[in-house]
């Protein structure tokens, strides 16, 4: 199970990363209206903006920094999937989520080794 769980943790990592370098370098910035603000175990927005080619989208995102229902905030969005988005003032960081996810998934693997061990 400890294998499993390193995949898990390795494909999240690419798909966060991916999502990131997609924004990084093809990425549009528009401003948007926060609708709602969730502050469950992860907090999240909901927003709803204006893309360049003239869509609507209505998205939620828990990557941003400072929004409150009814404010207005700039958000960065894929123009290939319009709907990858995020908060302008989050940032692009890779390493931040390469270095926690990563470990997890190297504790993981480790863990799991070992128990292939005789």
């Amino acid at each position: 199970m400890s294998l499993v769980a390193a995949a898990v943790f390795i494909g999240i990592g690419y798909f966060e990363i991916h999502d990131l370098y997609l924004l990084r370098h093809r990425g549009e910035v528009v401003s948007a209206t926060v609708l709602d603000e969730s502050n469950g175990k992860s907090s999240s927005i909901t927003v709803r903006y204006r893309t360049l080619a003239g869509e609507t989208v209505t998205d939620d995102t828990s990557n941003y920094e400072d929004a409150d229902p009814g404010d207005t905030i700039q958000v960065v969005y894929d123009p290939k999937k319009p709907s990858r988005m995020q908060a302008a003032d989050y940032g692009f960081d890779y390493w931040i989520p390469g270095v926690i996810l990563g470990l997890i998934a190297a504790g993981f693997l480790a863990y799991g080794i070992v128990g292939l061990w005789p």
